[in-house]
């Protein structure tokens, strides 16, 4: 099992990302978004890891939400350390056009947590309770 915490009303988790490929063995903190299908590493943690994108393999098709679609990468051998868990999925990587942005695009868009989807959390309880501020994933 997996303690969350919240912040501003959000919930968010500390989850260790391991990709051989990548040279990747790092913990990132992802929002819990049960709105979102995959697990997304956005901007923020993507230049945090260092991922250098020309060795990602591009998606099929880009990511879409609320502010549009962006250029969409995936890990494919991506892990995940729930607890003492491993759960292999691949993991994508969604990327903002940050050279095309003004200031203030940018800083909001680098301000946008990384996202732990369904694929994820629907293979666990979870348990979300902000009124007791709970949240576990386990």
């Amino acid at each position: 099992m997996i303690r969350g915490f919240f912040r501003n009303g959000a919930g968010f988790m500390n989850i260790h990302l391991i990709s051989e490929s990548l040279d990747i063995d790092e913990t990132v903190e992802f929002l819990v978004d049960t709105g979102a299908s995959r697990t997304t590493l956005l901007d923020k943690d993507a230049t945090y890891l260092g991922l250098d994108y020309n060795k990602l393999s591009k998606y099929k098709e880009d990511l879409s939400g609320i502010g549009g679609s962006i250029s969409t990468y995936i890990i494919e051998d991506a892990s995940l350390i729930i607890g003492s868990t491993q759960i292999d999925i691949p993991v994508m990587v969604g990327r903002h056009p940050i050279d095309k942005m003004t200031k203030e695009e940018l800083i909001r868009t680098l301000r946008i947590p990384s996202l732990l989807g369904r694929d994820l959390i629907n293979k666990f309880r979870l348990i979300f309770d902000k009124e007791k501020e709970e949240l576990t994933l386990g």
